[in-house]
């Protein structure tokens, strides 16, 4: 459904939700906050010419990525005339909890034939083929010999061609002829673990098979357009870091123009490896968000009748959003509830946005309690310097608990909800 703009408190709650970006056909509602920087994104994708060039997006949950993407083609008609957009919404076909290159590089395979768009016969084509290279791996596999020594994060694991494979049918018998692959794969767990098992010693064939697919279905499609590829929400999903740092080199050989979410704390480790991300992150002034104007355009857009929030109530609202326009927006929507049905007040004033912040924190405190020392210190330095620091800074940040925040260096602060708490 559509959101519309609000005429009244009641629809706040609809026009205000949080949990979905804006799709395509919303982009009325869309508020450019970033400005020069996706002006410079958009650009350096129209003018690249490299496959193995990958524009990664840093940033966290919240930030407006996704909602970047779904308007990609209404920021620029080229786009939708330039390529096939292939958008894989990593939440949609992953298991947030398990995901490696393995599932990585059989998805994007799977999204090719499931969305090909092809009559019947050349789909069967396109699948049987694909078909036919994964089972030549998985033979391979088989007939490796019977025991191998792999180090793995410095273990010796021990496998074998009689324990390591236990599809000892092809890999797409476990897929019914009309189903979706990649549903059918994310809904499997005994067939995502079998999977890596047949393909994680052998993720430079899978790569190559990948590319394969990549060049038959261009011949099939019978066009001069490039597929982009477009892997959103990478950043939520558990354990994922090691894709982007051990194994960015599969990501920048698949053969297609690419645009990749990645966690924004991972962007300075990547910058090491020749990949310069573009974060899309508000920006910090003495200590206090450029640009707050266009954060109130965010909510602007999304109100018919201005008048259901007052200027200081807006004002508050930006200021404990942090500049995350997830939060922002959930601020509002809490807010419109609370003086509806704990106030009955017919706009939304200050004691309504203190009310819905401190509903917010209690949401955050026992997290905020967890790593109190953490966060007193970031609050104190913006900044970190252990690689211990590292690691609870990537854990608070996928909890919402810190914003992150770039101009040429990185600056970080703790969320304003949970500030007071801090106190």
């Amino acid at each position: 459904m559509k959101i519309k703009k609000a005429q009244t408190l009641d629809d706040i709650y609809n026009s205000f939700e949080y949990n979905r970006p804006l799709n395509e056909n919303e982009y009325d509602f869309f508020e450019n906050i970033y400005d020069k920087k996706l002006t410079r994104f958009i650009n350096n994708i129209k003018r690249n010419e490299v496959y193995q060039n990958i524009f990664f997006i840093a940033g966290q949950r919240g930030n407006g990525k996704s909602t970047i993407l779904n308007n990609l083609k209404n920021r620029n008609k080229s786009f939708n005339e330039s390529y096939q957009i292939r958008h894989i919404e990593a939440m949609k076909v992953f298991d947030i909890h398990d995901v490696d290159i393995v599932d990585i590089l059989l998805v994007i395979g799977f999204d090719i034939i499931d969305n090909s768009k092809l009559d019947g016969a050349k789909t069967k084509e396109l699948r049987d083929k694909f078909e036919k290279e994964l089972q030549e791996i998985q033979d391979l596999k088989s007939g490796k010999l019977e025991k191998h020594s792999t180090n793995i994060d410095g273990k010796i694991v021990q496998a074998s061609s009689e324990n390591s494979i236990s599809l000892k049918a092809g890999f797409f018998s476990y897929f019914s002829a009309d189903s979706k692959l990649s549903a059918t794969y994310k809904a499997d767990r005994n067939l995502r673990i079998e999977a890596k098992k047949i393909y994680m010693y052998n993720v430079k064939d899978l790569l190559k098979t990948i590319n394969s697919l990549i060049d038959d279905f261009k011949r099939l499609s019978n066009t001069k357009k490039e597929i982009l590829l477009i892997l959103d929400g990478l950043e939520r999903l558990a354990d994922i870091d090691k894709v982007f740092t051990q194994d960015i080199d599969l990501l920048r050989d698949i053969k297609c123009f690419k645009i990749i979410t990645m966690p924004v704390y991972l962007k300075e480790i990547v910058d090491t490896n020749d990949i310069q991300p573009i974060d899309f992150t508000m920006e910090m002034h003495n200590g206090k968000i450029k640009n707050i104007e266009l954060l109130k355009n965010v909510i602007f857009k999304r109100l018919e009748n201005n008048n259901l929030i007052t200027s200081k109530a807006l004002d508050l609202a930006v200021s404990m959003s942090g500049g995350n326009i997830r939060q922002l927006l959930n601020i509002i929507q809490t807010a419109s509830t609370e003086a509806i049905d704990i106030f009955q007040t017919q706009k939304i004033d200050i004691q309504e946005i203190e009310s819905a912040v401190e509903i917010l924190k209690g949401h955050l405190s026992s997290r905020t309690q967890i790593y109190s020392e953490f966060l007193n210190e970031i609050k104190n330095t913006h900044k970190i310097t252990t690689e211990d620091d590292f690691e609870i800074l990537a854990k608070t940040i996928k909890a919402g608990l810190v914003f992150a925040y770039f101009n040429g260096t990185a600056y970080y602060d703790v969320n304003p909800i949970i500030k007071a708490n801090l106190d």
